[in-house]
């Protein structure tokens, strides 16, 4: 618990002006044209007024949509600050107006088109300046923003109505005031992607331009929404009043379903928001009808079902805008409309045909068997398109896999050439240096040997014993300088000091590394020079037993070519 904790504190730090906003915003929005939720909506009001701006939605999207550029920072700035001012006054005019005069529904049912309108264009706004963030970020955004704004307008509900419109434009102006932070705060969303490719930002990213994905995906989120829409108005489109037990329970409902897609979005759970949130939405779908089955005429027990259904359904309106807006070449108001076209005009429609339609069937049993079959098809529909998006994704993974371990093997070798060259190099560098020893060497015998001859003969210049100048010079205690390429035979003719000085450092090593004696003898040879061939005629062994000494040495003492173990005699001498 402690690290969903830290993961869920963690990132509100980045998102909370946008999160504060986005309740403001909708909380406004359920307050003013949605009656706090003291009934499932208020029908015309509430999906009426929707389907009018869903409709205006799609007009600008027609206009607007083929169009690939963005709009200009001061233009977003200043159609949300026309939005706020529009939402706000509305909000103050739907308290002084009464809905159920008669005389006044087509001043109520344009305020709440209205509001309806420039309060959406405030959710869009927000959803903008999400842009950027991770999957998880997004979901966590999502599912706070509907936990706080169930909560407040559950506690606002108690107010007398106008004291409700008028903490909702504090509310809507309130929005202002966060418009500097969460532009400062845009910068910090970043996060850890998801390790898994089973989500929905993965599919959102691949899949931008697959029709056949995103079609089915529309169809499914679009009939269940349609489903949601008959469940709200259930069974006549008139609104479903709640007692205040259901209401309560509505709530509790919607704060634990919340709270555990919070839990497995922050353990990064694989397809929770993909295959997991659909099986919930469905499972709530279900589960509603039934009670509207099994409640005749306490509709308000389904209904409380129903209205979590509805916030599962908008925040996944939410996440999936969100998830489009960071990944799509357009400007995040086109997804942003597309989202609520899909889902709020899909249950508005769904609710206006119950309403005004719902007389001419006049059939429960026909109802029902209608909604369970859309479902039913809702569910199957968008589950294949996630099952196949993941198998597309595993192939692709099981692809990327590969190249990544052929390219690997290919810098492995290229890592085992360079190594080659560079062993080579460092041979020859020590064969190099070996002969140049040998030929210093060489020189000092000869440097040596012409003294020894010089000294002599001032002897004999001197002598007093009748030594002719001309007697011969006896030559035979001067050993005999033989120059020879091969780098085995220059160190051999070292001094013994220099002998005595490395077997001294061969036997500290061997102790070091715990050598057996034959193989410290076999590295005193090998150090300085000889070929294996040579330390084999040395210590009267075959060269094939020379081999598996000198490899024990390198596997003993962790090296692996003359030159370390050179290097690291050296080290001792010092």
């Amino acid at each position: 618990m402690n690290a969903v904790y830290s993961g869920i504190t963690t990132r509100l730090r980045q998102f909370w002006p946008m999160l504060v906003g986005i309740v403001c915003a909708r909380t406004a929005l359920i307050v003013a044209c949605y009656g706090s939720y003291s009934s499932t909506d208020d029908g015309i009001f509430t999906d009426g007024a929707m389907l009018v701006v869903c409709v205006l939605l799609v007009v600008l999207l027609l206009i607007f949509g083929r169009t690939r550029s963005e709009l200009p920072s001061n233009v977003v700035q200043l159609l949300f600050a026309i939005s706020v001012a529009v939402a706000a006054g509305c909000s103050i005019a739907l308290s002084l107006v009464d809905n159920t005069d008669q005389s006044l529904l087509t001043e109520s049912f344009v305020l709440s088109v209205i509001s309806t309108l420039a309060l959406s264009l405030c959710m869009f706004y927000w959803l903008r300046s999400m842009r950027g963030s991770d999957e998880v970020t997004a979901a966590l955004f999502v599912f706070c923003a509907f936990t706080v704004s169930v909560i407040l307008v559950y506690i606002i509900s108690f107010a007398p109505l106008r004291v409700q419109n008028i903490i909702g434009a504090v509310m809507i102006v309130a929005q202002l005031v966060l418009i500097g932070p969460a532009e400062q705060h845009r910068q910090k969303l970043s996060g850890r992607a998801h390790s898994h490719a089973r989500t929905f930002f993965t599919f959102a990213r691949n899949r931008m331009q697959d029709t056949r994905f995103l079609a089915a995906c529309t169809v499914g989120v679009a009939t269940l929404s349609f489903v949601d829409g008959f469940l709200r108005g259930y069974p006549d489109g008139l609104p479903i009043a709640f007692t205040p037990p259901t209401r309560l329970a509505y709530v509790v409902i919607t704060l634990v379903v919340c709270a555990f897609m919070l839990i497995l979005v922050v353990r990064r759970r694989e397809r929770v928001m993909t295959i997991v949130y659909l099986v919930v939405m469905v499972s709530l779908a279900s589960i509603s009808l039934v009670l509207f089955g099994a409640f005749d005429q306490q509709w308000e027990i389904g209904a409380s079902v129903v209205n979590t259904l509805n916030i599962l359904i908008c925040a996944y309106c939410f996440y999936v805008i969100i998830a489009f807006t960071r990944f799509g070449d357009r400007d995040p108001y086109v997804y942003a409309m597309v989202g609520w076209i899909v889902c709020f005009g899909s249950r508005s429609i769904a609710r206006m045909l119950l309403l005004y339609f719902y007389p001419l069937t006049g059939n429960d049993l026909f109802i029902n068997s209608l909604l369970s079959a859309l479902i039913l098809f809702s569910a199957l529909v968008v589950l294949i398109q996630f099952i196949s998006a993941e198998q597309g994704e595993y192939s692709l993974d099981i692809e990327r896999n590969e190249a990544e371990k052929a390219e690997a093997i290919a810098q492995a070798q290229h890592d085992i050439e360079l190594s080659n060259e560079a062993l080579e190099q460092a041979q020859q560098q020590l064969l190099e240096s070996a002969r140049r020893a040998a030929d210093q060497h060489s020189a000092d015998l000869e440097a040596a040997y012409e003294a020894l001859m010089l000294a002599r003969a001032q002897r004999c210049i001197k002598c007093t014993e009748g030594c002719s100048p001309t007697a011969p010079v006896i030559q035979a205690d001067v050993p005999e300088v033989v120059e020879t390429p091969q780098a085995e035979s220059e160190i051999s003719n070292l001094p013994t000091s220099l002998s005595d000085s490395m077997r001294q450092n061969v036997r500290q090593m061997g102790e070091h590394f715990l050598l057996s004696d034959r193989e410290m003898d076999v590295l005193t040879l090998y150090a300085l020079g000889h070929t294996q061939k040579k330390v084999a005629e040395e210590l009267h062994i075959t060269p094939a037993t020379a081999h598996t000494h000198i490899k024990r040495i390198y596997g003993k003492c962790g090296m692996h070519s003359r030159q370390e173990i050179l290097e690291y005699l050296e080290a001792y001498s010092e």
